[in-house]
């Protein structure tokens, strides 16, 4: 009886100890962490092929081309090391992602004409700022600012502002040092607008992701920067919020943003036709993730994916 009574004391004990020391094991493991991946493909999404992978940063997006094509500009973080958001970084590689530098703080990334210098967002403090593309010479645009985009002319930069209450899209010029709101006083309709919009080729409108504020409706827009009474179109809306990048074409003819579903998808429109979008034909070994931008030639369409 005894022998037997030792027995189960040894296997209960075995057991405890088996069970602490797999405790431990799994406590010093990291839990998986997908892997954001950049691809490339025709403008209309085929023949995708991956084409850049951060090693160091498991999250990568908002990614842009220098104009003249030599430079990819992204934000990033490491999601796998428990990062989040609030530790964004910019990173400048060369455009075939070789020789990848951390320049600085920052997300949301664009390049001025001549590449010389970047205009991006910071969380903290919050605000728009421009620097060098080595990072350098940082100068604030405005605190509590968004979303800052470079006008492809290079005289501009649009961003999100709050004016009344609303969101505002606010045109900063370079030239004469003014701000200009395209939504008069009070009646911007909305309670938002997001990040990551983009400028069409002629510097002359903005294409971005708003929240109505009248029935929660998000809203894929076209405004014309000069004011709203100059041109303003709502292309696509959703109950659910599309994903907030948009890309437009360097021809004009089309613009491309990340789908409200799950899977995402990337959906494509001509700004000047009154059709509703539609989705390319893209299959990847990932999950879409809507981040976005052509190649300055117009050649290619670049755009993340996370791993299954």
């Amino acid at each position: 009886m005894k022998s037997v009574v030792y027995a189960a004391m040894i296997c209960t004990t075995v057991t405890v100890m088996q069970s602490l020391t797999l405790g431990r094991l799994n406590a010093d493991e990291k839990p998986k962490v997908n892997r954001t991946r950049f691809y490339i493909a025709s403008p209309e999404g085929k023949d995708p092929k991956q084409y850049y992978v951060s090693e160091d940063y498991y999250n990568t997006g908002s990614p842009t081309f220098s104009p003249d094509g030599s430079k990819l500009a992204h934000d990033c973080w490491k999601s796998q090391d428990g990062e989040t958001f609030s530790n964004v970084k910019i990173m400048v590689a060369n455009a075939d992602g070789s020789d990848p530098k951390i320049i600085g703080a920052g997300a949301m990334p664009s390049f001025s004409p001549g590449g010389n210098r970047i205009v991006f967002s910071q969380p903290s403090p919050s605000g728009v700022a421009i620097m060098n593309a080595d990072g350098s010479n940082r100068t604030l645009i405005e605190s509590g600012a968004w979303g800052a985009q470079w006008s492809p002319d290079g005289k501009k930069i649009a961003y999100r502002a709050y004016t009344s209450g609303k969101a505002n899209l606010r045109i900063y010029d370079l030239i004469e040092d003014t701000k200009f709101d395209v939504f008069p006083a009070g009646e911007s309709p909305y309670s938002s607008i997001s990040w990551n919009m983009t400028w069409s080729p002629d510097s002359n409108w903005v294409c971005f992701l708003g929240r109505n504020a009248a029935d929660q409706m998000y809203e894929v827009v076209t405004v014309n920067t000069a004011g709203m009474q100059e041109g303003y179109k709502v292309h696509y809306r959703s109950k659910v919020s599309p994903y907030q990048d948009m890309a437009w074409h360097p021809q004009g003819d089309m613009i491309v943003f990340g789908s409200d579903t799950k899977p995402r998808q990337l959906l494509k429109f001509n700004p000047a036709e009154d059709k509703p979008p539609e989705p390319l034909d893209i299959t990847v070994d990932g999950n879409i993730n809507g981040d976005v931008t052509f190649t300055p030639d117009g050649q290619h369409l670049l755009f993340n994916a996370r791993d299954k």
